[in-house]
């Protein structure tokens, strides 16, 4: 039994003083009415009417359950009202989880513009290069970098993350322009933790050619910032996305190699769990992260 349909119901049998009309307010049978109050005072183990033939009548402790009746039913009045109100209104706490160097360079501008739009909005930004667990972990919103591997989030593509193959000035001026990707077993490279094959880069190149190569180095790492400083250092030579680097290629920290090859660009999604309801703040912040360039 429902008890807060009951509770309704009880509410309305002592507004009416009658079954029959607390069933027609509340569209249902006279049985069902009388159903809900027997398993109500069954439930409390005690008569809350005196019933004859002719009138209900409130017992003392009906009368004194009614007020505690109406003010619950009133609360959750109160309660559905805001919660209907809130479904429309962008505003509350959002929980967002981003790789630290996009958020700082990419995420920040945007995120901030959002919350200036809309002044009821809170953020708790938390940076890190680690794949979270958004239920686990309580986020509302994830940003991440990279191919999909988890089929039970709901997910919004944001952009491409270009990747660029770099070394430092003195590596890159021993690399013939026109090399091939088969230069690469020469050179010691930085390898990448965070990619899904570390040792392997698949690179395109002219005519929609395609080359798969095998790569080793002294020094591996799960962080993209820290590749660009060993490249920055002579460590060898790292792919890296465009929007680590910065302004190192401009100021000749580091330089381009293989310029006819490059690893293919990596999407951006927001990722949001699939079996929960969609806040509108949530479903505003993607609309709004989709619309910027």
């Amino acid at each position: 039994m429902d008890r807060i349909e009951a509770l309704r119901t009880f509410a309305q049998v002592a507004e009416f003083g009658s079954f029959t009309e607390a069933a027609a307010r509340g569209a249902i049978t006279p049985a069902q009415v009388s159903k809900r109050i027997a398993w109500l005072e069954a439930d409390y183990a005690t008569r809350l009417f005196d019933r004859t033939t002719r009138q209900v009548a409130l017992t003392p402790a009906g009368v004194a359950a009614l007020e505690d009746v109406k003010a619950v039913l009133d609360s959750l009045e109160r309660l559905d009202r805001q919660m209907r109100a809130d479904q429309n209104e962008i505003a509350g706490l959002l929980r967002i989880s981003a790789p630290v160097t996009f958020a700082t360079t990419h995420l920040m501008g945007p995120l901030i513009d959002f919350m200036k739009l809309h002044p009821r909005i809170d953020a708790r930004l938390v940076l890190s290069d680690r794949r979270v667990d958004l239920i686990e972990d309580g986020f509302d919103l994830a940003v991440r970098i990279g191919p999909l591997e988890d089929s039970s989030l709901i997910a919004r593509k944001l952009g491409m993350a270009p990747v660029a193959l770099v070394a430092c000035p003195d590596i890159a001026l021993q690399i013939p322009h026109n090399a091939g990707p088969d230069i690469l077993s020469d050179w010691p490279a930085i390898i990448d933790l965070n990619f899904p094959a570390p040792q392997r880069w698949t690179l395109n190149g002219p005519k929609d050619a395609q080359v798969s190569v095998k790569i080793a180095g002294r020094f591996s790492v799960n962080s993209p910032e820290a590749s660009r400083d060993a490249a920055r250092a002579g460590l060898g030579i790292a792919a890296i996305p465009e929007f680590v680097l910065g302004e190192d290629i401009a100021s000749g920290r580091l330089a381009r190699v293989l310029p006819g090859w490059a690893m293919a660009a990596r999407p951006i999604h927001a990722l949001i769990p699939q079996n929960r309801f969609i806040a509108p703040r949530v479903r505003a912040l993607i609309d709004h992260l989709v619309a910027r360039p």
